[in-house]
């Protein structure tokens, strides 16, 4: 998943607003408050990283943009989203790793985590989490808990890409989600490859919520990016909102806002150090991860989540477990 904060400083006007109103309720063993106030990150700003050299061009793609078939859109449906309702936190496993899918679960289970957002492929590595999705479904099931598996495709063969998708779909997924990235990243991201991808992928998914993990709007991305283009095919949006040194309410109020017109919104946060990619250094403060969820959940997000499980603290994590999604009224 690509880690990057798009957040604007502008926004920290309207997210301070989102938390005047709204009553607090009991937020079981955390003393922080509700409503949540903005935070402002620190150290911040972060030392500027050395230039590197530039990034190399995309090569030819597998499948040429002229033998990608058109596509339109499909039917309405009905799609429960039960699966990604709530809070989450995402794994990103590799091939050959060997969690301990049993602790995974039962820590899950304790924090009233609803959903393991679990890496299951990618184009470069192919599908590798058949296994996982074998032993680890069962498991959250019997404890309540859902299993998204994410992939990684580049589209440059987007029939290729989807069938990765379906092969964690009949692995027992109960929901499926595509991190499409930029050319930065490798992705060959165009209008008719994401929307010939995301047909096949909703197609294998029948019932089941397929979600595109995105880069927040912004005021570059908000024309860049298309949105517009995938929303006929997805049942929700899981904006990546890493906020750095910008305010989290502001931040996750810059993807919410514009996306929900389109779709459900389940936005992930921060939770990892993001100095090595030229981010504030350190691990966000519990604070910022609450704020984080309280301006998503008021501003009418089905659910929220954070990357990733392998990377965050403890404290980070307590102050997602101790978020009272359940009890706190969202807000369109």
């Amino acid at each position: 998943m690509h880690r990057r904060s798009t957040a604007r400083a502008a926004l920290l006007g309207l997210a301070v607003l989102l938390g005047a109103g709204v009553a607090p309720v009991g937020a079981g063993a955390s003393s922080m408050p509700l409503p949540a106030p903005p935070v402002q990150p620190e150290p911040c700003p972060p030392p500027p990283l050395p230039p590197g050299p530039p990034a190399p061009p995309l090569r030819p793609p597998l499948v040429a943009t002229s033998r990608v078939p058109l596509v339109a859109s499909p039917p309405a449906r009905r799609v429960d989203l039960a699966a990604i309702t709530g809070k989450g936190i995402w794994l990103t496993l590799w091939p050959g790793s060997h969690p301990d899918l049993a602790a995974i679960v039962a820590r899950a289970r304790a924090a009233g985590i609803d959903q393991l957002w679990v890496r299951t492929g990618s184009t470069a590595d192919g599908y590798y989490g058949g296994k996982v999705l074998a032993a680890l479904v069962p498991l959250a099931h019997a404890a309540g808990v859902h299993v998204v598996a994410w992939d990684f495709p580049t589209l440059s063969d987007p029939r290729a890409d989807a069938h990765r998708a379906e092969q964690a779909l009949a692995s027992g997924a109960d929901a499926f989600s595509a991190d499409i990235e930029t050319a930065a990243e490798g992705t060959y991201l165009g209008v008719r490859r994401v929307r010939y991808y995301l047909s096949l992928v909703r197609r294998y998914a029948g019932p089941r919520p397929v979600v595109a993990t995105v880069l927040p709007p912004g005021p570059y991305w908000s024309r860049a990016y298309p949105y517009a283009a995938m929303a006929p095919f997805v049942d929700a949006f899981a904006p990546m909102v890493y906020w750095s040194c910008a305010e989290p309410g502001a931040a996750v109020a810059q993807a919410v806002v514009p996306l929900r017109r389109l779709r459900p919104v389940v936005p992930i946060g921060q939770d990892f150090n993001m100095a090595s990619i030229g981010g504030r250094h350190g691990l966000p403060s519990p604070a910022e991860i609450w704020r984080f969820l309280y301006v998503a959940h008021s501003l009418g997000a089905i659910g929220a989540s954070l990357y990733d499980l392998e990377s965050g603290g403890p404290a980070q994590f307590a102050a997602l477990a101790d978020y009272p999604w359940a009890l706190h009224p969202a807000r369109g």
